[in-house]
């Protein structure tokens, strides 16, 4: 008697079964019609349970979905409306910069994607800002910088196998506006590579993976401020990725800064590479303030970039450099602690050494064969 009334549940839920393995693969209902072969008294129950499956499982597809369709897409960078500045040809030299990441906004208010849509005017104008100054503070040179669909910051808070996943839509964006510049801009000058933060992030991943051995010797230099070089990349990629000792060699430039030694963070936490930017050596002695040439500040009266006095000592502690005569709270932000504690200077490397970035590109450039 048991058995008997045993069977009819077996087999109602290895039919079910089924029919959810069907919806998974083809998320179409004509698998509904299975249904006809399940016991009339439980047709309402189990048919609402699949149809919550079914939704739930449709809108679990449906951000995978838009993130795979986003990556496959490509930008068209002949089109201008995706550079911010390009076209430049009037000066010796070229810097091709890559902007840090400018956006806040929540993957769910982005419409669950990853990445800023630059198509919109108000996310391209959160670029604009970082940009402008940039281009000011660089205006020695022909300024070129494209557009990207970079990583929304919480992206970071993803696991690592996402994040890496999620990376190489920006890295793709930015080895094809480079290899566009190359092509239809540079005309055979040479340039430097600036960036910040994730602009750094993706500049390092084009020297490992989307630069020639030729363009490199058009390479000045590489400044990827704010992010950082394990010892395994070095050893995969010891020409792309040869750091720059001193004030004059082509290579790479990494630096990190903090106020003190417990303010290291995520950004900087295991980097091998690192200099000291008010010498341009690996030093760890402490450096007098007065080799610090002020920093850059943006005049919003003037819409200009002057570079103001900040004197401070520096040295290098596993290869950031300490400013410890700065305050701590100089560009702290509670949100961020986690990543970012306090004494953290993540979000002024771009501007805290101007004067002495600007200085070094002068130099660099008379010293460039």
């Amino acid at each position: 008697m048991t058995s008997r009334v045993g069977l009819p549940e077996a087999n109602s839920a290895a039919k079910l079964r089924k029919l959810i393995e069907s919806a998974t693969k083809k998320l179409t209902f004509t698998i509904f019609v299975g249904l006809k072969a399940i016991p009339t008294m439980k047709n309402k129950a189990i048919f609402a349970l699949l149809m919550a499956f079914m939704m739930a499982t449709a809108f679990a597809c449906k951000p995978q979905q838009k993130q795979q369709n986003e990556a496959e897409a490509r930008i068209d960078y002949a089109d201008t409306t995706y550079w911010y500045s390009c076209g430049d040809t009037t000066k010796a030299a070229d810097v091709f910069y890559v902007y840090p990441t400018v956006s806040a906004i929540s993957f769910a208010d982005n419409d669950s994607s990853w990445f800023a849509d630059i198509t919109l005017p108000e996310v391209r104008e959160e670029a604009n800002g970082n940009q402008r100054f940039n281009k000011m503070l660089y205006g020695e040179y022909n300024f070129y910088a494209p557009y990207y669909r970079q990583m929304i910051f919480e992206a970071y808070q993803q696991p690592e196998a996402m994040l890496n996943q999620i990376v190489e839509t920006p890295i793709q964006d930015i080895n094809d506006a480079f290899q566009y510049y190359m092509t239809h801009f540079n005309h055979g000058r040479p340039f430097f590579l600036i960036g910040h933060s994730q602009g750094s992030q993706v500049l390092i991943e084009l020297l490992k993976h989307g630069m020639t051995a030729e363009q490199r010797q058009q390479m000045v230099v590489a400044y990827c401020i704010g992010y950082h070089v394990y010892a395994e990349d070095l050893a995969a990629y010891p020409e792309a990725l040869k750091p720059a000792t001193d004030s004059i060699m082509q290579g790479l430039v990494i630096f990190n800064s903090v106020t003190d030694t417990t303010a290291i963070g995520m950004v900087s936490r295991g980097d091998v590479v690192g200099i000291n930017p008010t010498t341009w050596t690996m030093d760890n002695d402490t450096v007098p303030a007065e080799y610090h040439l002020g920093m850059a500040k943006y005049n919003e009266t003037r819409d200009s970039v002057l570079i103001i006095p900040c004197p401070t000592r520096t040295f290098l502690y596993k290869h950031t450099t300490v400013c410890p005569d700065l305050d701590p709270e100089m560009v702290f932000i509670p949100t961020y602690e986690e990543m970012f504690p306090k004494g953290n200077l993540h979000f002024a490397d771009s501007w805290l050494f101007g004067g002495n970035v600007v200085e070094n590109m002068r130099c660099r450039l008379m010293h460039f064969e």
